[in-house]
């Protein structure tokens, strides 16, 4: 049993997903997001501010965000995507779905035209592939699922085909919070944790080709804390990494633990996680990269600092302080 520390009152940003090595960065609560980041150079920029008003922005509400690269043009794209209500006597009344795009280097946002009657609570679990932004969207007041996805060459919005009864008969909020959608060596997959005993992989092995979906493992997740099989818990697993072996990285909300999985040789090794007191710890798989966010940006006038080199700077200033303070000291 191995501990893991954590300080998750110190974290100032939520994840919206990874891409080729960067991270977008978004603010804990509402999720906009605000940077874009290289975690391994210390290379960041900040994202224009929206242009919209504090009266307008009381009147939208976040339905999802996504981060992606399209390759045919090699730049990367920050979608946000907004329902706009208007008021009506005592209510307020949906009015249309609001899309906007930045494209790395460029000092605003722009809107993007979307069919008025579309709508949708929630867009979650943002994943680019192929130059596509996908995402499990929630429908109706029952929440169904299915996949949206946004594709960044020809700037539609539209539904993508699902893995065969994974979202059919998922009718209740609690349920559906248990499937997930990422990527994996190259394909996306889903998972279905919603049976709370054990956990569902499905791979697209064909990009596009509904019927390509391929169960690829069942794991039986009832374990306890200490790693042992027991029949009497209830697990909630998420998957953060698929090896080639077979063997399985997933993340154990229900004991705040990380769950390595080989059926050949250790069955299940289990890493606790301490220092937080919520059960829902964000984890997200991420490959890390060399690209240099001055490569990548297209303007002339955007900021990409460091944070290492902040970081240096902020040292030699208070090492100039002390030294003054010395010598005011002395004098």
């Amino acid at each position: 049993m191995l501990n893991i520390d954590v300080k998750p009152y110190d974290d100032k940003f939520g994840v919206v997903n990874s891409c080729n090595g960067l991270l977008c960065l978004c603010c804990p609560f509402e999720g906009n997001p605000l940077v874009i980041c290289n975690p391994v150079t210390g290379q960041f920029m900040r994202l224009p501010k929206a242009t919209k008003t504090p009266n307008q922005l009381r009147n939208l509400e976040p339905v999802g965000f996504g981060f992606g690269f399209q390759p045919k043009t090699n730049e990367y794209m920050v979608i946000q995507i907004w329902n706009k209500f208007v008021k009506r006597g005592y209510h307020h009344v949906f009015e249309r779905m609001i899309l906007d795009i930045n494209t790395l280097g460029t000092p605003s946002w722009r809107n993007v035209e979307v069919d008025p009657q579309v709508f949708y609570s929630r867009l979650k679990y943002p994943t680019c592939l192929n130059g596509v932004i996908h995402w499990i969207r929630f429908e109706g007041q029952t929440q169904n699922r299915s996949i949206l996805c946004f594709c960044l060459e020809s700037e539609r919005l539209q539904s993508f085909p699902s893995p065969p009864h994974v979202f059919r008969n998922h009718h209740t909020v609690s349920r559906n919070e248990r499937i997930s959608m990422g990527e994996s060596r190259g394909l996306l997959y889903i998972c279905d944790t919603s049976s709370f005993h054990d956990v569902t992989m499905w791979v697209m092995k064909e990009y596009g080709i509904g019927e390509s979906w391929t169960k690829v493992y069942n794991i039986d997740t009832s374990i306890s804390a200490l790693g042992r099989p027991d029949r009497r818990r209830c697990g909630l697993c998420w998957p953060l990494k698929h090896f080639e072996d077979g063997a399985s990285l997933l993340l154990y909300h229900s004991c705040k633990c990380l769950i390595y999985f080989e059926p050949e040789k250790y069955g299940f090794k289990v890493f606790r996680i301490h220092g937080t007191d919520s059960e829902q710890v964000q984890i997200i798989p991420h490959t890390p990269s060399l690209v240099s966010l001055k490569d990548v940006v297209k303007g002339d006038n955007i900021e990409v600092l460091n944070i290492y080199s902040m970081c240096a700077n902020v040292k030699l200033r208070e090492e100039n302080e002390v030294l003054s303070l010395s010598q005011l000291m002395v004098t």
